[in-house]
């Protein structure tokens, strides 16, 4: 028991010193800027990974995530609101079948500036691409496994809630790392080629540079 109060003690003490320490950054860091001293626009593009593929197969041999791309333009309509436009593509390889998936996407950004920092929310819906070919597998005799599992082409409804923040190192660029939940409605492809469905629902992150201007 004296031990436990002894290291309360010593913890409390250390919190609180923490605090006084940081007190000052933090005080700085949650005072807003002001919008004018902020440019309108900005412009992004990175690395984005998507936390699952666009290729269940019936056995759920295939899985993973799909590396890729994303790009936005925001452009200000309001003191702390924009209107974004959002691209990115994803791909990828398996012994089955080369899923590639694209999105095209736009929605308001709600954001707001703190020091360095930009913190922001946003709501986007548009449309998704979905297409792959098939990987012959010389391993199976079957013919109709030769032929992969071949996704259906087709597009899609599709949404993105999320958020992200952006670090400045000058007034003009920043770095940002953002996630999104996703989700889609593509159909499954065809039953004789053993596809049962595709995946609606997935996770987003991105990162790299934003441009102000």
């Amino acid at each position: 028991m004296r031990l436990q109060s002894l290291w309360l003690s010593h913890f409390s003490t250390l919190a609180l010193l923490v605090c006084l320490l940081a007190t000052p950054t933090s005080a700085h860091a949650a005072i807003p800027v002001a919008w004018n001293a902020v440019p309108p626009n900005e412009l992004y593009g990175g690395y984005s990974y998507v936390t699952q593929s666009y290729d269940q197969t019936q056995d759920n041999s295939i899985s993973g995530g799909m590396n890729g791309w994303q790009g936005d333009f925001k452009m200000r309509i309001l003191p702390w609101v924009g209107l974004k436009f959002d691209a990115s593509g994803y791909y990828a390889q398996h012994q089955y079948t080369n899923p590639r998936t694209y999105f095209f996407l736009a929605g308001p950004q709600v954001s707001q500036h703190f020091g360095r920092y930009n913190l922001f929310v946003h709501g986007l819906i548009g449309v998704a691409h979905l297409n792959g070919g098939t990987q012959f597998n010389s391993f199976v005799p079957s013919a109709s496994n030769n032929a992969g599992f071949p996704l259906v082409s087709n597009f899609s409804l599709a949404a993105a809630i999320g958020g992200g923040v952006d670090r400045a190192f000058n007034h003009f660029l920043a770095w940002r790392i953002t996630g999104d939940f996703l989700h889609t409605n593509f159909t499954a492809g065809g039953v004789e080629q053993n596809q049962l469905q595709l995946v609606s629902r997935d996770g987003r992150i991105s990162t790299g540079p934003v441009l102000r201007f």
